[in-house]
């Protein structure tokens, strides 16, 4: 029997589509905040996901009592991006392919990479503010950071492909919720070897074009002059 074509293929952004861990952690370092704490009540269960947003984001507050969406904006701006991002989407658009993002990192850095590069959607979590724009400490949970597989499934519906027809990318023990639901999982630098267990290829790369010899075979790469 033969192997289906792919038709789908998510993204994880921190540490994948960004050349850093977390868009969360990028914040807080622009602030000089130490979130340790807050990861380690999480990591043991003490807090659910919508108090580590809630937790992260007040955080912001105390350190920037007015602080905005557009000013998180700027501050993401900031953040490195990683090589070949356009050349990848640019060829699983042309061998006929969705590409999607699915992350637990911030949407306001999600929505500009998926815009400036061609994605066909992104899922990611989100920040509530308030009728000036003024972050109001709540999160808008969006990406279950447990749970990946649940927006995955969205976008799975959203375009009516199969498991069997869908492959995914990420570099940790979260992305593996994703990989569940894939043909084939990628992990992307993987930082943990959870990860690197239940992933079908691991490639380790500065350059996310890597992933394509993977997806669609070699020699499909298109690089138009001036395009990463």
């Amino acid at each position: 029997m033969s192997v289906p074509p792919l038709k789908l293929v998510a993204f994880d952004m921190d540490g994948v589509l960004l050349d850093y861990r977390s868009s969360w952690t990028w914040v807080h370092d622009h602030f000089g905040i130490d979130n340790r704490a807050t990861v380690d009540a999480w990591a043991s269960g003490e807090i659910d996901e919508m108090e580590f947003m809630r937790r992260d984001i007040c955080a912001w507050i105390r350190k920037h009592p007015r602080v905005s969406r557009a000013d998180i904006g700027r501050i993401l701006d900031g953040i490195p991006v990683r090589n070949g991002i356009r050349r990848t989407v640019d060829a699983l658009h042309a061998a006929g392919i969705k590409v999607v993002i699915v992350s637990g990192g911030i949407d306001i850095i999600a929505a500009k990479i998926a815009l400036d590069n061609g994605f066909d959607g992104y899922a990611a979590n989100g920040l509530a503010c308030d009728e000036s724009g003024c972050l109001t400490g709540e999160g808008l949970l969006n990406v279950e950071i447990q749970n990946k597989r649940t927006a995955l499934e969205r976008f799975m519906e959203d375009y009516q492909v199969g498991q069997d027809e869908v492959a995914s990318i990420g570099d940790s023990f979260i992305d593996i919720a994703m990989f569940n639901v894939s043909r084939i999982g990628i992990a992307f630098n993987p930082t943990d070897e959870e990860v690197v267990k239940s992933a079908d290829v691991v490639i380790r790369s500065d350059d996310l074009t890597s992933v394509l010899e993977t997806l669609i075979g070699p020699g499909r790469v298109a690089r138009p002059a001036g395009r990463t």
